[in-house]
């Protein structure tokens, strides 16, 4: 509903307005303010607020304790880049402290078996390939290939939206947004020119994960590549009793 998806995009911009000034440390002893106080601050409804700060907290990114206020977990803020949330990969660089950047292209091409398989489509079918080239501090960290069936475009091909961010690719070009994704992460070692795009020499281990985007009906969207060198990033969960 759109009602639902822009209440959720405001919580995400709240989020991203109290991530921005925790990494520029606006809060005294890393204790942030009462909720109504800062409510006011970011011109949100205290609903939205708490929403933004529940995400922060499943994250293991805040602690919030009754009666002694809510708390910046700094060393897991720093710590690795989280992926328990569906965040562009130059936002969790930027939130290591390095400064993000990104080269990136797109073409058409028929859907191999296997595509075809994961994606539910006829082998053969046309996808769009958005290639990215993730930097930080202007070294190359990470490869993402996205694939989507041409089938699943809002938009002309000329008129394709790449974004920053697979999410971002798919929620401007196509007829749905990205609600969840299923990741199977492999341990891979470099050998014969792979992963290619990093300075990953043969021998040594990279990071691939596998994801799956669906929709909100659980219908599959397109998928996504990713190699990390995990030499210069560092990738990581929150797991906690709920």
């Amino acid at each position: 509903m759109p009602g639902g998806r822009g209440a959720r995009s405001l919580t995400e911009r709240t989020r991203q307005a109290l991530l921005e000034q925790i990494h520029d440390g606006a809060f005294a002893d890393d204790r942030l303010p009462p909720e109504a106080e800062l409510a006011v601050q970011l011109g949100v409804s205290r609903t939205t607020l708490r929403a933004a700060l529940h995400g922060l907290e499943a994250d293991g990114l805040l602690t919030r304790r009754r009666r002694f206020g809510t708390f910046v977990n700094r060393h897991v803020l720093r710590s690795a880049m989280r992926l328990n949330r569906l965040v562009p990969f130059s936002t969790l660089i930027a939130q290591q402290g390095h400064e993000p950047g990104v080269r990136q292209s797109h073409r058409v091409a028929p859907a191999s078996a296997a595509i075809a398989e994961v994606l539910r489509v006829a082998e053969g079918a046309p996808c769009v390939h958005v290639d990215r080239l993730l930097l930080a501090g202007g070294d190359p960290v990470i490869t993402v290939e996205d694939v989507v069936p041409v089938a699943w475009l809002a938009v002309p091909l000329e008129q394709v939206h790449l974004g920053d961010s697979t999410f971002e690719f798919i929620a401007h070009s196509c007829r749905t947004p990205v609600d969840y994704s299923a990741t199977d992460i492999l341990a891979r070692v470099a050998r014969d020119g792979e992963p290619a795009g990093l300075l990953v020499v043969d021998g040594e281990p990279y990071t691939e994960l596998l994801e799956t985007h669906f929709s909100r009906d659980h219908d599959v969207v397109g998928l996504s590549r990713v190699r990390v060198d995990g030499s210069r990033v560092r990738l990581s969960f929150i797991r906690r009793d709920t």
